[in-house]
This record gives C-alpha cells, sequence and structure tokens, in this order.
C-alpha cells in the first residue's frame, strides 16, 4: 500500500508541483567581477596617480633606451587610462635645437586591443597638430598639419629655412625591414630662406613658394615620385630614390631635377641656373642632387 502510494504522489500533474529556481548562468557573476575589479583599479590609478615617480621613470627609460633626454613639466592621468602631457621637451641629437611639445596625449587603441595592441598619440606643437598611432607589430602612422618651423642650416651657406607644414602622412613601422612597405606625403607652404647676403641684399628672404613631395618604398630604398616647388624664385620638378640609414650622414640620394625661373624670380640666382649649361625648349635645366643627407652635392645634368 505504501508503495502505490507513492508512485501515485510522484505522477502527480506537473501543474500542482511547485517549480524550483533556475540557476543563473556562472559567467555573468565572473563578467561583473572582472568589470568591478577594472573600474576599480582605475580608480585607484586616478586618485593615487604617482606622477613625479612616473615622470622620472619616463625621463630615465628615454635615456637609457634611445638616449634621448626629455624635460616634463607636467603629467596628469584622465579616465581609460588617457595620458597627458604639458610642456614637453625633447633633447635629440642631430636636431639645431629642442623640440617644444605644448600637448600630448597617449591612449590605448581600444578597438584594436585584442588583435595588435597599440596606442593614439595627439599633439599640438609648433603652432599646429599632429596626430598618430603606433602598434605592438610596428605599424606607425603620423599625420600632421599647420606646422610652423624655423630650420637653421649650416651647410653649404649658414641660412634658415622658414614654412609651414601644411600637410603631412607617413605610413610605415618602426622599423625598416626588407617586408616594409613605406608611404609619404608632404606639403609645405611660404617657404623661405633667409639669411643669404649674397644673394638676399635687402634681407627680404629668398622666396621658394610651396613645395611638394610624395612617395613610397619598401624596406630602406625610397622613391620619391614626385618634387615639386612652385610659386617663389623657382619652379622646380624631379624624382629620384632615397636609401635611408642609421643617420643623415649614412642616408643617401640620387634626384634629377628640371628648374627653371619661377613667378618670383630673383636675378643673381637666374644669372647663376644659367651657369647649369642649355636650358631645354622649355626653359629648364637639369640639375642632379647627390651625395648623403648631410651633405648633399649640387651638380649640372650636363
Amino acid at each position: 500500500m505504501k508503495f502505490s502510494l507513492r508512485r501515485n504522489k510522484d505522477k502527480a500533474p506537473a501543474t500542482g508541483r511547485r517549480h524550483a529556481p533556475r540557476r543563473q548562468w556562472p559567467g555573468l557573476w565572473l563578467l561583473a567581477g572582472i568589470c568591478l575589479f577594472v573600474v576599480g583599479l582605475l580608480a585607484g590609478l586616478y586618485l593615487f596617480f604617482p606622477e613625479e615617480v612616473l615622470k622620472q621613470r619616463i625621463i630615465q627609460e628615454s635615456e637609457a633606451r634611445t638616449g634621448t633626454q626629455l624635460e616634463i613639466e607636467q603629467l596628469a592621468l584622465y579616465p581609460l587610462l588617457t595620458f597627458d602631457f604639458e610642456r614637453l621637451k625633447i633633447n635629440v641629437t642631430g636636431l639645431p635645437r629642442p623640440l617644444e611639445i605644448d600637448e600630448l596625449k597617449i591612449a590605448p587603441l581600444w578597438s584594436s586591443l585584442l588583435s595588435d595592441p597599440g596606442a593614439r598619440l595627439q599633439a599640438k606643437l609648433m603652432s599646429g597638430t599632429l596626430a598618430g598611432i603606433v602598434q605592438k607589430s610596428g605599424a606607425l602612422s603620423v599625420g600632421a598639419a599647420g606646422l610652423r618651423f624655423d630650420l637653421p642650416l649650416q651647410e653649404p651657406l649658414p641660412c634658415n629655412i622658414t614654412g609651414t607644414v601644411s600637410e603631412a602622412q607617413l605610413d610605415t613601422a618602426t622599423r625598416l625591414d626588407r617586408e616594409t612597405k613605406t608611404s609619404f606625403n608632404l606639403r609645405l607652404s611660404d617657404v623661405m630662406i633667409i639669411g643669404l647676403a649674397s644673394l638676399d641684399p635687402d634681407n627680404k628672404g629668398i622666396p621658394l613658394g610651396e613645395i611638394t613631395l610624395q612617395g613610397d618604398g619598401q624596406g630602406r630604398s625610397m622613391q620619391i615620385k614626385s618634387l615639386t616647388a612652385k610659386g617663389g624664385v623657382l619652379d622646380l620638378s624631379g624624382e629620384g630614390n632615397l636609401l635611408v640609414g642609421r643617420t643623415a650622414a649614412a642616408s643617401r640620394m640620387g634626384i634629377t631635377l628640371l628648374v627653371s625661373p619661377g613667378t618670383n624670380p630673383n636675378p643673381t640666382i637666374t644669372s647663376m641656373l644659367q651657369l647649369a649649361g642649355e636650358a631645354d625648349a622649355d626653359g629648364r635645366y637639369t640639375l642632379r642632387i647627390s651625395g648623403t643627407l648631410a651633405k648633399p652635392v649640387l651638380k649640372s645634368g650636363e
């Protein structure tokens, strides 16, 4: 009898039973725990960020690894791991003066976090802006606009070249291996040579106008597909190649130029141009630039 009652009870209709609560997915608790941990970590970094300690560590690492001397006036950390540097000064061997950056922001490149981690850079300097992306694989992409420059030169004659980087774009890698592909575009405006008294006795400056450069390459071998200048004392167009070395003295080039007097001709420069030989039917003279970036050699194309 007891056996019969137990069987009947087990076969009771489902509608008369009380359902046990469903078990929740354990992954939700794990995800929630990770989120809380990340939020707590970011909050801790933000509230107790060791600014002075990190500044000194960055300065020491930069000098030890690259030989570059840094000066950082202020460093701050904002949410989502964005570092903000203000009034940063970089002393690089070979540059005539330190590079001064008014503001530099560095943030993780979240979109590639799981594939190729990287960082996004944004800087304000030289009255213009610069933005770039660098990734763990070495991929590097940099663009700039509105950069005012004043570059002092000592050879072949002491002078200053001034102007504005109106637009620049470089896509390459941090290491120029054989497989590395590079492309670059550069547009300079209002370029002027200052300080050549023999060619500019009134010291008004020698205008070169707008200069554009476009090319690409693979490894350390670069092809200059187009080099032009217009709107100054000379109009020119050219092409050539550049072999990039570890320094300017180790980088060699070979460029052929077709040059003619420009819209703002300088009588002295025009007469010197005529020493390059005979002009072609369009009034253009052929010049060749060879040697290294540190010591270029200009010769007649004849």
